[in-house]
């Protein structure tokens, strides 16, 4: 009897976590789904901004500027950007990411160096906290949907108050390829020049001149900020695209063994119990 009893729990356990799970796909569907519209139209613009600039450089091509386009001659002084998950639950997300982070790290970087990190979402925060050979100049644990827009902003500013300026800027963070597959990828931001290489960026658009009121330095040194903000915001919006995809794709894996171990234990539970039936019907015959 003890041990139907504990098959009996077991049985509404499972039924409890296959509930929560196959919610939480349903939340994350729900989420990706609401994000996904706004891709495209973020995207457009983003490729929109780095073709102006492009542009607008072909009229002033000794156009430097002391944060995205940093002289190489300064010293060395990186900055890293690590964009993880806002919660857990969601595979093997953030385990690939800071793998790739740690090792590209290790090979870029030289030993003793010191690293410049901004952590991005609650795990990459605890992360790098638990890492003495980082320093984090700053710290974004809320990684939300209606957070993107103010990160993007807040990170820009500290590049722009840094002195001396960074001169190199990466961004670390998943990539979302397909509904099923996210891919750590490495993105530089700073040089400028690189960061237009990696978003592939033309300049066949813009065929016709402007007339702009103010000098294309002046220009460009807007429209690159600008440029670099929209480009951020792009990586973090993709990194919360991806870990939703990834959160349904790892729940929906829970939701299909919790169902599995029901049916095996339900089964167990049925066995048992009609074991016990028959014993109890064979004792009575036998007694008659």
């Amino acid at each position: 009897m003890s041990l139907l009893i504990q098959l009996r729990y077991r049985i509404r356990a499972i039924e409890t976590i296959k509930k929560i799970t196959h919610a939480m796909r349903l939340i994350s569907m729900s989420a990706r789904s609401r994000l996904k519209n706004k891709e495209e139209p973020l995207r457009e613009y983003m490729k929109t901004s780095a073709q102006l600039v492009l542009h607008i450089k072909s009229h002033a091509p000794d156009w430097n500027n002391p944060i995205i386009t940093p002289s190489r001659q300064s010293p060395h002084n990186p900055l890293v950007i690590l964009i993880g998950s806002q919660r857990g639950l969601c595979g093997n997300f953030n385990t690939t990411l800071f793998n790739f982070f740690e090792k590209t790290v290790i090979k870029t970087h030289k030993p003793g160096e010191k690293i410049h990190v901004i952590p991005v979402g609650k795990k990459a925060v605890q992360h790098i906290d638990n890492n003495s050979l980082y320093t984090p100049i700053a710290q974004f644990p809320e990684l939300t949907a209606k957070t993107l827009g103010s990160i993007a902003n807040q990170i820009l500013s500290l590049l722009l108050q840094r002195h001396p300026a960074f001169t190199d800027v990466v961004v670390f963070s998943n990539h979302l390829r397909t509904f099923f597959i996210q891919k750590p990828h490495e993105t530089v931001l700073i040089p400028f020049a690189q960061t237009q290489e990696t978003h592939n960026v033309d300049d066949t658009t813009y065929k016709e001149d402007y007339h702009w009121e103010q000098s294309p330095h002046d220009l460009l040194d807007q429209l690159g900020y600008q440029t670099l903000e929209v480009q951020l915001h792009y990586l973090l919006f993709e990194s919360l695209l991806s870990e939703h995809a990834a959160r349904f794709i790892s729940m929906d894996n829970a939701t299909r063994n919790a169902q599995n171990l029901l049916e095996d234990t339900q089964l167990q539970y049925n066995k048992l119990r009609q074991a016990k039936i028959t014993k109890e019907l064979t004792e009575l015959v036998s007694n008659v």
